[in-house]
């Protein structure tokens, strides 16, 4: 069985980069047979206010993929058995294209990878593409053998809004960036710090941590940043997460939350909505329902911060998703 593995592109700012190192870590040490496909495309150097992706790069990156993964077919180093391996299955044509050719080429290659978000979900902004979305959606989830998401929240909202096998999707959450954060885990001071990290798009409501600063801030010497305010890099993030007592989420969208659980992991109290994944994630004294509940949240975390309140450590963070993500 040979896995052809494609990764998504590298951003800096998002978790793409660790996470296609440390496949191709797990794939080697593992002696899979894989070949991993990453085209040669400059990458844009700045992306949009508030965007995680440049939508006309990833496009031309994802079809490259596709033509590449037909060369193979066409060349028969694809065969029956093997599988197509996707870091992102919301890609658009590569279901309709594996189908395709495993008709005309007699042959039945899997598809199979990670599902990260879709029009499913009522408030997630992909919703808006619906319209078309939903039809590529029920594709993919027809012709993928196995999907894997990061929460049983993603899962339920594909199984009730889609057509689609339950068994096929598989809840494995997702690895965290551990080579980077193990840099400055429990190495820091902290601070009265409290940070937002979210995207400045409305689904993340980042007007919210504004109020809560303004109502705040004369209550507690504490200083409140929203990272996406500052230029920083990966690793001057997580120094800022490690020195920070308090993360603070608004979120009207999340799947799964990298950058509140990699700051929980860091040693930060996190303040999240009742709602979405986080109830999955964390206990119910890290939960609020209301902004003045999240507000008094942060007055207690800063108030009686104590350095006992210990480090993020579970099943999430350390689970064996690769070996669920490539069992054969």
């Amino acid at each position: 069985m040979k896995i052809i593995y494609l990764p998504l592109e590298h951003i800096e700012s998002r978790y793409t980069t660790a996470l296609d190192r440390d496949i191709v870590k797990y794939l080697e040490t593992s002696n899979k047979d894989f070949i991993r496909i990453y085209p040669d495309i400059e990458a844009p150097t700045e992306m949009k206010a508030g965007s995680f992706l440049d939508a006309e790069f990833t496009i031309r990156f994802k079809a490259e993929q596709i033509a590449e993964v037909a060369r193979l077919y066409r060349e028969d180093v694809i065969d029956s058995g093997d599988i197509v391996w996707s870091s992102d299955l919301w890609h658009p044509g590569l279901p309709e294209s594996i189908a395709y050719m495993n008709y005309f080429a007699n042959k039945d290659v899997k598809l199979r990878g990670l599902i990260h978000a879709g029009s499913f979900t009522d408030t997630d902004f992909v919703r808006d593409m619906e319209r078309w979305a939903k039809n590529f959606e029920d594709i993919l989830f027809d012709v993928s053998d196995k999907i894997f998401c990061g929460s049983e929240f993603i899962k339920n909202d594909i199984v009730k809004k889609r057509i689609i096998e339950p068994n096929k999707l598989q809840v494995t959450g997702f690895p965290l960036d551990l080579d980077n954060l193990d840099k400055y885990r429990k190495k820091h001071k902290k601070e009265n710090i409290v940070l937002f990290s979210a995207r400045n798009v409305d689904e993340k409501q980042p007007w919210l941590f504004d109020q809560m600063k303004e109502k705040l801030q004369s209550k507690l010497d504490c200083e409140f940043i929203n990272t996406q305010h500052l230029d920083l890099n990966k690793n001057e993030f997580y120094k800022l997460i490690a020195k920070s007592k308090v993360m603070v989420s608004f979120a009207l969208q999340e799947n799964f939350g990298f950058s509140v659980l990699e700051a929980n992991y860091l040693g930060c109290k996190v303040v999240v909505p009742n709602r979405l994944v986080y109830p999955e994630l964390y206990d119910i004294d890290d939960l609020y329902n209301t902004f003045d509940e999240a507000c008094e949240l942060v007055i207690n975390n800063i108030t009686n911060w104590d350095n006992d309140y210990g480090y993020f450590d579970n099943d999430m963070t350390f689970h064996d998703c690769f070996n669920k993500w490539f069992r054969s």
